[in-house]
C-alpha cells in the first residue's frame, strides 16, 4: 500500500505530538526536594510509587541507583506489592540491575504468607527495565492473582 504525502505528514505529525507530550519523571533515594510533578532531577521523588503515581500514560520513569526496599500498594486481596505499574509507561534504572533493585520481603515465618511483599506488579503495556527484583514472595498459593508470582501482569 503507497501512501500519499498528506497521509504520511499526518503519520508524522501524530508521532510526534505524541513523543512531544510524554513526559520524564525522575526518583532518587537521596532527594532532598521531592516535589511533584517530579520531572527534574532537582525535585525527583524518593520513592518509584510516587513517580508512577504523578506519571500519564506514556511517561517514562528514569530511577537512580538504590535498593528501593520501602513503601507498597494492595492490587487485589491483601498483597502488598512494592512497587504497582497499573498504566502503559516505562519505568527503567539509569545504570543498570547491578546498581538499581526493588526488594520486597518473604513472610517472616513462612517465606510465602500474609507478610509476603511482591516485588512489583505490572500492567499490560508497561515496561520495567533494567531493574534486579529480590526477596518478593507471595502469600500461599490457591490460584487467585493475589498469590501469583514476584511480577505479575495482568491483562487488561
Amino acid at each position: 500500500m503507497k501512501l500519499s504525502p498528506p497521509q504520511l505528514a499526518g503519520i508524522f505529525l501524530a508521532l510526534l505530538i505524541t513523543s512531544a507530550s510524554a513526559t520524564v519523571r525522575y526518583v532518587d533515594l537521596n532527594s532532598t526536594n521531592a516535589t511533584p510533578p517530579f520531572d527534574d532531577w532537582g525535585i525527583a521523588a524518593t520513592n518509584i510509587q510516587d513517580a508512577i503515581d504523578a506519571a500519564a500514560d506514556g511517561d517514562q520513569i528514569l530511577v537512580t541507583n538504590g535498593v528501593y526496599s520501602t513503601g507498597g500498594r494492595v492490587v487485589y486481596g491483601s498483597l502488598t506489592n512494592r512497587v504497582v505499574v497499573s498504566k502503559p509507561v516505562t519505568l527503567k534504572s539509569v545504570n543498570g540491575p547491578g546498581v538499581t533493585l526493588i526488594q520486597g520481603q518473604q513472610d517472616p515465618s513462612t517465606v510465602l504468607g500474609d507478610g509476603a511483599i511482591r516485588c512489583v506488579y505490572l500492567a499490560n503495556n508497561a515496561v520495567l527495565a533494567g531493574f534486579t527484583l529480590s526477596h518478593g514472595a507471595t502469600r500461599s498459593w490457591d490460584g487467585t492473582p493475589d498469590e501469583q508470582g514476584p511480577v505479575y501482569s495482568l491483562n487488561r
